[in-house]
C-alpha cells in the first residue's frame, strides 16, 4: 500500500468521505476514500502499489466472447450478451465518429479490455491500437488480433501519431492520471481528438446511493471526477474540451442496477460458481432490471446529472 498526495494539485489534506470493502472479496480490507480540501478531487489513499494492484483483477473482470459454455442455454445467454455489447459499443462509436466527423485515420484505446471496442472501430475502417495492462490485453491480441501493449508509457508512440484517443472508465482507474493525459497529448494529432468517459461524483445516483453506488469500484477505481474538476483538469493539460456528453443509451443505465442489485453486478455473475439455474435467473433479473430502469438512466441524463459522462476534447496549444 501507498500513500499519495492529490495527482491534480498536490495538496496532502483531504477530508474522509467513507471506507469500502472490495466487492471482489479479494480482501477483506477497508480502503479509505478522501476528497482533497484544495481541489475537491475524490481519491483512494492509501491504495494498492501498482504491483499490488494486479492482484485485483480478476480474470473475469472483463466481458469474453468465446468463454467456454457447456450448455445450450448458456450459449444462448452468451450471444444475448454479446449483442447487447455490440449495440453499446456501436452507439458509443458511432458518436465519437458524428463528433470528429472522421472516416478513417488511427485510433487508441486505453484501457481497450478485450478489444471489443477496437473491433467496432476497425470494422468501421480505422486503424486500431490499445493499452491494456490486465489478463483481457492478451485475448484482444489472441482472438482479434489487434496491436495491444501492456503500457503506454513503454509503447514509445511517435509524437502527433493519433487521430482519436479514447478512454472508456479508465481515467478512474490510473495511478498516474496526470502523466498519462500529459503522455496522451504528446501521441496525439495537433488536430486530433480526446475521449475521456469517466463516473459523475455529482450524479443523482451518487446522491441517492452515496458510498452504496457501485461506481465506486474499490480499490480497482482510485480517482472520482466531476464535471468542473475534469475540465479543469483538461485545460492544464492544455486540451480544450468542446462538449460535455451527458447522455448515455437508453438500454444501459449505467451503475443503477448494480447499486440496487449488488448480486446482479455482471462481473460477479461472470465469476460466480453458483448452479446454472441460479445464474440464469441472475442473468434474466439484470436483463429486466436494465429495461425497467432505463427510463431512469433519460430523466438523469436530462438534467444532467447523469451517472456516467463523456468530454470530448480537441487538442489546445503547447504543452
Amino acid at each position: 500500500m501507498e500513500y499519495i498526495e492529490c495527482n491534480i494539485c498536490g495538496a496532502n489534506e483531504g477530508e474522509i468521505l467513507f471506507f469500502k470493502k472490495d466487492k471482489f472479496a479479494i480482501t477483506e480490507e477497508e480502503f479509505k476514500v478522501i476528497k482533497c480540501k484544495n481541489c475537491g478531487l475524490i481519491y483512494v489513499n492509501p491504495r494498492p502499489t501498482e504491483t499490488e494492484m494486479i492482484k485485483f483483477y480478476p480474470e473475469t473482470y472483463s466481458w469474453e466472447e468465446t468463454a467456454p459454455e457447456n450448455s445450450y442455454i448458456k450459449k444462448i445467454i452468451k450471444n444475448l450478451e454479446k449483442f447487447y455489447r455490440y449495440h453499446l459499443l456501436n452507439y458509443e462509436v458511432k458518436k465519437v465518429i458524428k463528433f470528429t466527423g472522421l472516416k478513417n485515420g488511427r485510433v487508441l484505446d486505453i484501457g481497450c479490455g478485450t478489444g471489443d471496442r477496437l473491433d467496432v472501430f476497425r470494422k468501421k475502417g480505422f486503424s486500431t491500437y490499445g493499452i491494456e495492462p490486465s489478463y483481457s490485453g492478451d485475448y484482444a491480441i489472441r482472438y482479434f488480433h489487434l496491436k495491444v501493449y501492456q503500457n503506454l508509457f513503454q509503447a514509445n508512440f511517435p509524437d502527433n501519431f493519433f487521430d482519436i484517443i479514447t478512454m472508456y472508465n479508465v481515467l478512474e482507474h490510473l495511478h498516474q492520471p496526470k502523466e498519462t493525459l500529459l503522455e496522451v497529448y504528446r501521441i496525439l494529432k495537433k488536430e486530433g481528438f480526446l475521449v475521456i468517459q469517466v463516473p459523475n461524483t455529482d450524479s443523482l445516483q451518487f446522491r441517492i446511493f452515496k458510498k452504496r453506488w457501485s461506481a465506486f469500484d474499490l480499490p480497482r477505481d482510485l480517482y472520482y471526477f466531476n464535471i468542473k474538476i475534469l475540465i479543469n483538469f483538461l485545460k492544464k493539460i492544455k486540451f480544450k474540451p468542446v462538449k460535455i456528453d451527458y447522455f448515455n443509451n437508453l438500454l444501459h443505465p449505467p451503475t443503477i442496477v448494480s447499486s440496487l442489485f449488488p448480486c446482479l453486478d455482471p462481473q460477479l455473475i461472470w465469476k460466480s460458481e453458483d448452479r446454472k439455474i441460479v445464474l440464469f435467473s441472475k442473468r434474466l433479473l439484470w436483463g429486466i432490471s436494465t429495461l425497467v430502469l432505463s427510463p431512469f438512466a433519460g430523466i438523469e441524463s436530462i438534467i444532467k446529472k447523469s451517472a456516467l459522462i463523456t468530454i470530448y476534447a480537441e487538442k489546445g496549444g503547447k504543452c
